[in-house]
């Protein structure tokens, strides 16, 4: 049974990670049109520049390879003109660990068997944790976070529902409007990011406060925002 998936674009470049559903194997419909299908969980620098050009419409060749217990490729879904329509970031709790996920539109897609070996890739991790740039220098920790779709080329204001542990000055919540923020989703262990969403606040509402770890405060929060989008690592930490 194939235990691994990885993302490959231009016949060749490794773009991250990938996740299968149910029993591991690749049903190719549903893939294509449902967002239970593949999972990314690990993005290399070459995916946000297929999600850039997404944007405007240029599609590239995909495939996804699927590799056994040894490390050999045993078989890939190729897809041929594709483009990212859909990706969206897991529900996160104290507890939660998930992945990023995307839809793909594409002009073929043609299962193929596999080549008889395959580069070693390193180990794919998971989202296990979230914390956000909202204001000052440091962000602060998110301790549970509604999930979020991000529609390429989509306009409009999208509702954000979080918790957040630190102490902040929350009567001043309303000075964060207009201002850009961003959420950051971690490994296991507070690193390293794995995706990095940014956004500016349009609007923000406490709907509570309350105690949270340690005697320190926790406040749900609903933020407004506009230009929600998935940006690359090592962005500069928002103003």
């Amino acid at each position: 049974m194939a235990k691994r998936y990885a993302l490959e674009l231009d016949e060749a470049l490794h773009a991250g990670w990938v996740r299968a559903p149910g029993d591991g194997y690749f049903d190719l419909d549903p893939w294509l049109r449902a967002k239970q299908g593949a999972l990314l969980v690990e993005p290399e620098p070459l995916f946000w520049e297929w999600v850039e050009g997404s944007l405007y419409d240029e599609r590239r060749e995909a495939a996804i390879v699927a590799f056994d217990e040894e490390g050999r490729e045993v078989e890939r879904l190729v897809l041929g003109g594709a483009r990212v329509v859909e990706l969206g970031l897991p529900s996160l709790d104290a507890e939660g660990v998930g992945a990023l996920w995307l839809q793909v539109e594409a002009k073929t897609a043609e299962m193929q068997g596999g080549a008889a070996t395959a580069a070693a890739r390193g180990e794919p991790p998971t989202i296990a944790g979230c914390r956000v740039h909202l204001h000052g220098p440091a962000p602060q920790q998110v301790h549970e976070i509604d999930a979020l779709t991000i529609t390429l080329g989509r306009r409009g204001l999208q509702r954000v529902k979080l918790a957040v542990e630190g102490e902040a000055d929350w009567e001043a919540a309303e000075a964060l409007v207009d201002r850009e923020g961003a959420l950051e989703y971690l490994a296991e262990g507070a690193g390293p990011v794995l995706a990095r969403v940014e956004f500016k606040i349009a609007g923000i509402d406490v709907e509570r406060v309350e105690a949270g770890a340690e005697g320190s405060q926790r406040a749900k929060l609903v933020l407004a925002c506009r230009g929600l989008r998935l940006g690359p690592m090592g962005s500069g930490t928002p103003s």
